[in-house]
């Protein structure tokens, strides 16, 4: 090939080198163009700003809240005595029916009282006698008859009789059982011919109109229960709830088990509530009227501090609160909030104290 042919290949081929070049460029160019901006694109916030974050959050509205424990208790018998006899001897009546209602005074079982009766007899055809001896005697000493000292022993005769038919009588007394208050018999223990010794049960009697609650608190409530604490209870396997009224309790606690114990009394007229029944008791300990409730998510507990955020002119406001009673998932709040505030509830994480912030569900 000659030289000039080569001479005029090389000069195409840088030709065709620069024409594509150009065109490469070209093309670089036109993908390198900004494109218009979309609406969107056209609305968002310029650089450097955040966009506000979606929260949900609570109204706070006053409501009653009660502060109440739960705990086991037994029902107990108003008053309880099993009844017996002061005296021996043998039973010869029995007067009453087991599983009856008696009233204060009521006859309840005789025992044998033939001797001191025989005994009484005799007393008293004395003292008639001595009685007689002594008015005779008195219309002798008025007439200077006989001496002062023998009217005086006749009528201190009289004295004696008269003390030993009251001491008589006395036994005889003792000698009947009578109901010592009003309520209802239990089972019968003893027969009629039986010999009973002093002390010997012969018939539980109980009184359970009203009828007592008895329970133990734990001893960090022991300052908020006492005389007039109101209490419910349910006894076991019954929907029914009874109500009682705190009349009494323990000067000092348990100290093996740390607790109180307390004595209620209720009501119990169509008799229900039976003595020993278990009870499951709802203990009244304070009421407060107008108690603040949030979330217990709202809080965001710090060192040593307890905070909550609330929305304010579509900003989110740390508050630093105190707290009181605890619910499932509620607490109270004592200090820090006001009726009207409105309670940051979720996004706690995302926020910041003045971060812009909008509700998305308002409860």
């Amino acid at each position: 090939m000659t030289k000039r042919a080569t001479r005029t290949i090389a000069l195409i081929a840088i030709i065709v080198i620069a024409v594509g070049f150009v065109l490469f460029q070209s093309d670089i160019l036109k993908s390198k163009k900004p494109e218009p901006p979309t609406e969107e694109q056209a609305s968002a916030p310029p650089a450097g700003a955040r966009p506000a974050i979606p929260v949900e959050a609570v109204r706070v509205d006053p409501e009653a809240l009660r502060d109440i424990i739960t705990v086991n208790g037994s029902t107990i018998p108003n008053e309880e005595v099993s009844i017996s006899s002061e005296v021996p001897g043998k039973v010869t009546k029995i007067l009453f029916q087991e599983g009856k209602l008696v009233n204060k005074g009521d006859l309840l079982l005789q025992l044998d009282d033939e001797e001191l009766l025989a005994e009484r007899e005799r007393l008293v055809v004395q003292r008639n006698l001595n009685e007689k001896i002594a008015e005779r005697l008195e219309a002798l000493y008025e007439k200077e008859g006989v001496s002062l000292q023998e009217y005086e022993i006749a009528v201190a005769e009289v004295e004696k009789v008269k003390a030993e038919l009251s001491l008589i009588d006395a036994q005889l007394e003792k000698r009947v059982v009578r109901a010592p208050f009003s309520g209802r018999l239990g089972l019968r223990m003893v027969s009629e011919g039986s010999y009973l010794s002093p002390g010997t049960p012969i018939v539980s009697l109980i009184s359970i109109n009203p009828i007592k609650l008895e329970f133990n608190i734990p001893e960090k409530y022991s300052h908020l229960a006492g005389q007039g604490t109101k209490v419910t209870f349910r006894l076991d396997g019954s929907t029914r709830d009874y109500t009682a009224t705190v009349i009494a309790k323990e000067p000092k606690v348990d100290p093996e088990t740390r607790t109180l114990r307390l004595r209620a009394i209720a009501p119990n007229p169509d008799g229900s509530i039976l003595p020993g029944a278990f009870a499951n008791v709802t203990v009244n300990l304070r009421e407060f009227g107008q108690a603040i409730m949030v979330p217990t998510q709202a809080l965001v507990p710090e060192l040593n501090t307890q905070n909550i955020y609330v929305y304010r002119n579509g900003k989110a406001e740390e508050i630093e609160v105190e707290t009181g009673l605890r619910r499932e998932s509620l607490i109270q709040i004592t200090n820090g909030l006001s009726p009207g505030d409105t309670v940051i509830t979720t996004g706690l994480l995302q926020i910041r104290p003045g971060a812009d912030v909008t509700i998305s569900k308002l409860n």
